[in-house]
């Protein structure tokens, strides 16, 4: 039986220099929230805050990230954005993330592959078990 995925959530608000001209949400902001949700989660459900990223023995890598952008956000928005680890292979981790507006409508999506890295050897390794049981709820 596979465990059911923890979910993370934030809200943001859309500030000013976010903008481009057309006061939508500039494109590079994307990719700044969508990895800023998945920091702000990790520390408030793994404990993984900045104090502690360089204590815990490896590191990560956010080694791809494909956004696919469906409807503009613009300046003053409020968006929500959800993620979860959908699942591990080998050194990645295949994250699935949506950002939706105030109404719930889908407005991004963004699929990130995150690389496991030894702190030691500062090369890839594979998630440890005990580390991709974290993101799923436990088994009944």
């Amino acid at each position: 039986m596979v465990s059911a995925p923890i979910i993370y959530e934030t809200t943001h608000q859309v500030g000013f220099s976010e903008l481009d001209p057309f006061q939508h949400l500039s494109t590079g902001n994307y990719a700044r929230y969508f990895t800023d949700q998945r920091m702000e989660g990790l520390a408030k459900n793994a404990g993984w805050n900045l104090p502690t990223l360089s204590t815990l023995g490896f590191m990560t890598w956010v080694r791809r990230m494909e956004v696919d952008f469906l409807r503009p956000v613009d300046g003053d928005q409020s968006v929500t954005i959800t993620s979860f680890v959908r699942e591990f292979r080998g050194h990645d981790a295949i994250i699935e993330c949506t950002m939706t507006d105030a109404s719930g409508t889908t407005v991004a999506t963004c699929l990130m592959i995150v690389a496991y890295v030894d702190a030691r050897t500062r090369r890839g390794a594979d998630w440890p078990a005990e580390l991709q049981a974290l993101f799923f709820e436990p088994a009944e």
